[in-house]
């Protein structure tokens, strides 16, 4: 928890952030990806997922996977055959690439059919071994095969006029997932992602690995080679003994994980109960100018041949090197005369992700003061800014996203990481028509005070986010 004070006319402004991590169950049900021998016998795919809502909100993300949705949105597949030879880095996706599987009342489906080579076993004519290897994720997304790129999807039913339907299509185009390889590229699949701080929008990101029981239950590997391992990629396969009832079981798990921010004031004058006064919002605003973070990536490249058992491959957005952490500044867009003074909040001319209610924002401020405009009260004029109850640091809505988007996760344990942490710049503005100063509309008059406040470890003693967790931090 965080007290700052700052005195502003013989009142202190106190901020108040407390973090709690809420683990976001993994997915603990498996998809069973299962080809058979013959295209009278085959059945296709089957499978199920699992993806809990977050815990204690109203209403989940849009875009969050759910079994509910799994079955619409579908997963997509990528395999790669390889004759007499084990899968490596020179491998193609030459078998399936971003097959979209669909479900279709009881049944997966997806087309066109594929079925398992046929030179391996008593009757096989070689005596080579073919192999296939498979890697899946979720959502499905629908990419330029040529090039890889991810081509827009349909809007969804939240998106209805002209202008919505710009911006989501500018937001596809420039965040979440963007791209993955081009079908004649060789070695792992590998999906850019682009950090989208709009719940209404952010997509959730899932990777495809073995069940803890496919080891046992796929009988036709030799698991002395190469056996499957729990919580990786289904790697060289062979056609199996009975190909109707063993299935590749695909456990998917979230690659990202879930955060909120959500931000109020304290003021140190209390009502009788105790309780904190409401400020005289007719007089004395509270506006947000940028919010920093740190060990935060805002691209980064999901690998889909993850390392480590169960744990997402996170790489930089060349998908070679290690995915670097930076402290991100989110600002608040508004242009005034502190731009490139010392100690001044830079700022731009575009808002970056906060919620337009917390930030300054004058209604035509260039005609307030005149005959068509006179001067009014913050009441009549400006966003509410920070009040007394919790608002969405970035913006959304309770009720029908629940304030969450998703973010890279850098997934070390706790005490291997620096932690998490937070500083907020803000402003403090009072209306006084005695001062000789204005305000930012360039007409009334009172005072802008800046103020600055950090938190550290807002997540605990050395924690970052990790992978299939929720964060709430007000």
């Amino acid at each position: 928890m965080l007290q700052v004070f700052k005195n502003k006319q013989s009142m202190k402004k106190i901020f108040y952030f407390a973090a709690s991590a809420l683990m976001l169950m993994a997915c603990a049900k498996t998809e069973e990806l299962g080809f058979n021998e013959n295209k009278e016998a085959n059945e296709g795919i089957k499978f199920e997922v699992y993806s809990q809502r977050a815990n204690g909100t109203k209403a989940g993300n849009p875009n969050d996977i759910t079994n509910e949705n799994i079955g619409n949105i579908g997963f997509g597949v990528f395999a790669y055959y390889t004759a007499g030879e084990q899968y490596d880095n020179n491998a193609k996706p030459n078998f399936m690439y971003n097959q979209k599987v669909t479900k279709a009342g009881a049944e997966w489906t997806y087309e066109p059919i594929k079925y398992w080579p046929n030179e391996y076993g008593d009757a096989a004519q070689s005596d080579e071994t073919d192999y296939v290897t498979f890697f899946a994720y979720a959502p499905w997304t629908k990419f330029e095969p040529t090039t890889g790129a991810a081509v827009v999807p349909e809007f969804p039913d939240y998106v209805d006029t002209d202008a919505e339907k710009k911006a989501f299509t500018e937001n596809q185009q420039k965040k979440n997932i963007i791209s993955v390889n081009k079908n004649t590229a060789t070695g792992d699949p590998v999906i850019k992602y682009v950090v989208d701080t709009d719940p209404a929008t952010s997509v959730d990101l899932l990777w495809g690995v073995a069940a803890s029981n496919a080891a046992a239950n796929y009988s036709t590997i030799d698991k002395t080679a190469n056996p499957v391992q729990a919580g990786f990629p289904f790697i060289n396969l062979v056609k199996p003994g009975n190909p109707v009832n063993d299935k590749i079981s695909f456990n998917l798990k979230h690659s990202l994980a879930k955060v909120k921010f959500t931000i109020d004031y304290i003021a140190d004058n209390f009502t009788p109960d105790g309780e904190s006064a409401q400020i005289n919002a007719d007089e004395t605003r509270i506006f947000v100018r940028s919010f920093t973070v740190s060990g935060w990536a805002t691209k980064g490249a999901l690998n889909l041949n993850n390392t480590t058992e169960g744990e997402p491959l996170w790489k930089d957005f060349d998908g070679s090197k290690d995915l670097s952490f930076n402290d991100i500044t989110f600002n608040d867009g508004r242009k005034d005369s502190k731009e490139g003074t010392d100690n001044g909040a830079q700022t731009n001319e575009e808002n970056q992700g906060l919620n337009p209610n917390i930030i300054e924002n004058w209604a035509a401020n260039k005609n307030v003061g005149t005959a068509d405009k006179p001067k009014v009260a913050f009441g009549d004029d400006k966003n509410d800014g920070v009040t007394l109850e919790p608002q969405l640091l970035f913006g959304g809505d309770e009720e029908t996203n629940g304030g969450y988007f998703y973010v890279i996760p850098r997934n070390e344990k706790p005490g291997q990481s620096a932690g998490v942490d937070v500083t907020i710049v803000y402003d403090v503005e009072t209306i006084d028509p005695k001062l000789a100063a204005t305000l930012s509309d360039g007409e009334t008059h009172g005072n802008s005070v800046e103020n600055v406040i950090s938190k550290k470890h807002i997540l605990g003693e050395k924690i970052d986010f990790e992978a299939g967790k929720q964060y709430l931090v007000k």
